[in-house]
């Protein structure tokens, strides 16, 4: 169940749709609606408008990211994977690199690599804490799910609701 806009965030979606149209070319623009429809809980318009900002601007390493995280809310991993395969062609001390490392890492059910390399992504963020705290609620799930009695088998999918808290802006 969504939650209804407030006349705020229903005037800067207003805002961002008109710059959008305005400037149909910039991918930026595209990022902030895509954030503020991810806000609002209009995933799918926020898949679509994540997706528009990478295709007019691939150096928008921080969409991609976010539209990865979001398919994997969406319990989309193959999408997921896609969306993110891209970052392991940035430098090693780019943090959004272990982030797509350890959210890779979970898909393949690898907790322990999970946990290093989101962890070593959080290291190297100094730039956006936002985006270390979601990686630490990710953290903290998969060590949650680590230390249940009932880890899981080999194989076995790992149970995370990342939309508990959510899908941030940035």
């Amino acid at each position: 169940m969504s939650t209804p806009p407030t006349e705020d965030t229903s005037s800067d979606l207003t805002e961002l749709r008109q710059a959008a149209l305005n400037d149909p070319g910039n991918g930026v623009l595209r990022y902030l609606l895509a954030a503020e429809m991810a806000h609002l809980q209009d995933y799918d318009g926020a898949v679509l408008e994540f997706s528009a900002a990478i295709a007019l601007d691939p150096s928008l390493h921080i969409a991609r990211l976010q539209l990865g995280l979001l398919q994997l809310t969406l319990a989309r991993p193959d999408q997921t994977l896609a969306a993110l395969a891209p970052l392991e062609g940035l430098a090693d001390g780019e943090p959004l690199k272990h982030f797509k490392r350890g959210l890779e890492a979970l898909i393949h059910d690898e907790f322990t690599a999970c946990l290093q390399s989101l962890q070593r992504g959080i290291e190297l963020n100094t730039a956006n804490p936002a985006l270390n705290r979601d990686m630490t609620l990710i953290i903290e799930r998969v060590r949650e799910t680590l230390n249940a009695s009932h880890a899981p088998a080999a194989g076995e999918p790992v149970r995370t609701d990342f939309s508990r808290y959510g899908v941030t802006r940035h």
